[in-house]
């Protein structure tokens, strides 16, 4: 199957001007775009996303922010995550209305504080995630319109909570689009930014010790034959396996009658740093990064830990 980071590295990028003169986009910025998406990790979070949608939303619209997911440090220096969105999803982000997105991507990556100057973003940040939302919209005249819509930055400390609320705004108008775009429209634009919340979940499931990631790699005929007709193959891919932690939240958690935040508490992965005392365990010295796990039982009332000790990079 051809993904939807396959039809961005290939096909023509439209801009949506949301009925706004076309000389306030800047499409000098496509360029550049481009080439921070070609070294992006591609990962599908099509489950992900479905259980972000089930367990995260309410029918009115309510989604959970980032901020409430415990670890969002990025796995991956520069990512690309992606899923299909259907009819259900988009009733929540737009509560009604026809579906017009039919796939979304996040491209991100985190950048110092020091290289992206945003208003409310916290100075004492130690990492912003940098994103921009891609989506597939489809034209009621027939065939799909690929392209760049939200840009958003979210600070993070150095466990992985987050320092500032998602702050987005839409993608590609100039720099002084604020002067010229109604806050009541930039507001409704900002909508789509509800596309690009299962991925702060995926990140946060990134960081657990049961769930775990697949590589793919697309069928050769098929990747033969799309670099025959566009000069590249289909991308290689990851995907998420998360039955097992849904498995622990069902059981343990009882998430159908308590609802996810009661289910189970998750210790967030954190940060030690044995580098100026005895060391860990009196004997080993270094930075060590303590995963994210599942603790307690709440039908039992036990507590259980279960530390695995990994060296930072």
């Amino acid at each position: 199957m051809v993904r939807l980071y396959d039809r961005l590295m290939v096909e023509r990028w439209v801009v949506d001007s949301y009925g706004y003169p076309e000389s306030l986009l800047t499409d000098p910025r496509l360029a550049s775009l481009r080439k921070d998406l070609s070294p992006a990790t591609v990962v599908l979070i099509d489950n992900v996303a479905q259980y972000y949608f089930a367990h995260h939303t309410t029918p009115k619209g309510g989604m959970d922010p980032p901020e409430t997911f415990p670890q969002l440090s990025p796995p991956f220096p520069c990512a690309f995550y992606e899923y299909n969105v259907d009819l259900a999803m988009w009733n929540v982000v737009f509560t009604g209305g026809p579906g017009r997105c039919v796939r979304a991507g996040l491209l991100l990556h985190a950048v110092s504080p020091d290289l992206v100057r945003i208003r409310g973003i916290e100075a004492w940040s130690h990492l912003v995630l940098a994103g921009v939302l891609f989506i597939q919209v489809r034209r009621p005249t027939g065939g799909d319109t690929y392209g760049p819509a939200i840009a958003m930055f979210l600070g993070i400390d150095r466990d992985g909570q987050a320092t500032s609320p998602l702050l987005t705004q839409p993608w590609g108008f100039r720099d002084r689009w604020m002067e010229v775009v109604p806050e009541h429209d930039v507001r409704a634009i900002c909508r789509l930014a509800g596309f690009a919340l299962p991925v702060f979940l995926a990140q946060s499931f990134l960081h657990c010790r049961n769930v775990s990631t697949q590589q793919h790699v697309p069928p050769p005929k098929l990747s033969k034959a799309f670099n025959r007709r566009h000069g590249r193959p289909l991308v290689q891919f990851k995907t998420l396996a998360i039955e097992p932690m849904k498995e622990v939240l069902r059981k343990q958690g009882r998430i159908e009658q308590n609802g996810l935040p009661k289910a189970l508490h998750l210790c967030r992965g954190h940060f030690k740093d044995y580098r100026n005392s005895a060391g860990l365990f009196g004997k080993h010295k270094g930075l060590f990064w303590w995963d994210m796990h599942a603790r307690g039982d709440l039908e039992h009332g036990a507590v259980v830990k279960d530390y695995a000790i990994k060296l930072a990079n």
